[in-house]
């Protein structure tokens, strides 16, 4: 499942799309299929709208989302699609705000979602796209879809073919990057929200050896990875930045699953 962000100023205009013909006459049977608010689509924008008009000092409150499966899923019914959407905006931290999802083809939905929630506070999309990464793969594991990102490649750098030979021959059971990548994203997983010495503790508990590279400011700017065994021709360690391991452990990305998701003096459904 592929989920492709963008953000604007209003929601008529979406919606208006998602529930019209397209461009080349492409949409079939647009539906509403879930959401906090019911109506026909003016009703639709004109609540999301004026409801986030309380928030005019928002350059671009409307957050939009849409979902898409694969070529190789089967077709989704709505009731299915239904609840990807709820659990999508949920983890998302939209779920106190405004939200529509509206189907009108086979293999995806549109979300449309106001920034500002019902006590009128607003919803921060800092890192939202990389936030937005393991949700979808939650997402693909729950309803058994295809990890569409790995499928593509753009995330898992491919394993050389020398690689795969030079690991065979030190008796590894599979290339230490794809044994690494397994192993650091489940104990990031199980550090979720948690810190970063959570994830280090984990980090050593999964049996990978890591270092930090501090930064300038004093905190850290990413990790290199490795595993005791993985050694050269020579017995020297092999370290290998997380960049190279996939692109969703580097520091961004992970700092922004690591960080605790509310502090005690921060609602839920704010972001900073």
């Amino acid at each position: 499942m592929i989920a492709k962000i963008t953000k604007g100023r209003r929601a008529d205009r979406a919606l208006r799309y998602d529930f019209g013909p397209g461009r080349d006459e492409e949409h079939v049977n647009p539906r509403l299929v879930t959401g906090n608010i019911p109506g026909s689509v003016d009703q639709l924008a004109h609540l999301i709208d004026a409801h986030t008009a309380r928030r005019g000092d928002i350059t671009r409150p409307i957050w939009r989302c849409a979902l898409r499966t694969a070529p190789d899923d089967p077709i989704l019914p709505d009731t299915t699609w239904a609840r990807i959407a709820e659990r999508y905006v949920t983890r998302m931290g939209y779920g106190n705000c405004p939200w529509v999802a509206v189907r009108h083809g086979d293999d995806h939905i549109h979300l449309t979602i106001s920034r500002v929630d019902w006590t009128g506070l607003l919803v921060r999309d800092t890192f939202d796209y990389h936030r937005s990464w393991p949700v979808v793969r939650d997402i693909e594991r729950i309803w058994k879809l295809v990890n569409a990102e790995e499928r593509s490649n753009r995330i898992a750098p491919q394993v050389t073919r020398p690689e795969r030979a030079a690991s065979r021959s030190r008796g590894a059971p599979r290339p230490e990057r794809e044994e690494l990548r397994a192993r650091i994203r489940a104990a990031r997983d199980a550090a979720r929200g948690l810190g970063r010495n959570a994830f280090e503790r984990a980090l050593t508990e999964a049996g990978v050896e890591w270092r930090a590279h501090p930064s300038v400011s004093g905190g850290i700017r990413g990790y290199s990875f490795s595993l005791s065994s993985w050694r050269d021709h020579d017995g020297a360690q092999i370290w290998v930045p997380a960049s190279k391991i996939a692109k969703d452990l580097r520091w961004p990305q992970l700092h922004a699953d690591l960080i605790p998701m509310f502090t005690p003096d921060q609602p839920p459904g704010v972001r900073y």
